[in-house]
């Protein structure tokens, strides 16, 4: 009996498998990199996420390579979001006299910001909250052109304004 693409082109890589996963990529580029379709990899993959025992170790090594790689996005979408400190350091080739060496010495020293970031802020409270923090409110009482559209309508500063006037005379007319 010949061997299924699974047992020949996926199985043997498993380890391989979680690995590029980890390192981001995506069920495409995996397939890819097994010369199998894409179709054929996700349905691999969706089987046995829904319990069928001969896909299992794939699924179980593509989601555990995902974690990782998406942890590690997902802490720098909230570092981003709420900024961070760090530190710069400047060096140079100094000589040692007493040993006549070249040595690389810290000469400079400083703390730099990277202020918070409101586009990455709202992703995350929109995924994180999704209560609270949506990217199209939700119309209140029911009424989207008054309190829902987001649109603000400002009073007139004149009832008819008319044509400009100008500097230092009446306007003809």
């Amino acid at each position: 009996m010949a061997k299924s693409k699974y047992e020949t082109h996926v199985l043997p890589y498993l380890d391989r498998i979680e690995t590029w996963a980890k390192a981001g990529a995506t069920a495409k580029d995996i397939a890819a990199k097994l010369h199998i379709a894409y179709s054929t990899l996700r349905k691999y993959i969706d089987e046995g996420q829904d319990g069928d025992e001969r896909y299992a170790a794939l699924s179980d090594a593509f989601a555990r390579g995902c974690e990782i790689s998406d942890d590690a996005v997902e802490t720098a979408l909230y570092t981003r979001a709420t900024g961070i400190a760090y530190e710069e350091k400047t060096y140079e080739r100094v000589l040692n006299k007493a040993t006549g060496q070249y040595e690389e010495v810290c000469t400079k020293r400083v703390t730099k910001f990277i202020p918070p970031d409101p586009t990455s802020a709202m992703f995350w409270l929109t995924n994180r909250r999704p209560d609270r923090w949506k990217y199209k409110p939700e119309p209140v009482n029911g009424d989207d052109e008054e309190n829902g559209s987001g649109v603000v309508l400002l009073s007139p500063v004149m009832a008819n304004p008319g044509p400009p006037v100008p500097e230092g005379g009446a306007a003809d007319g």
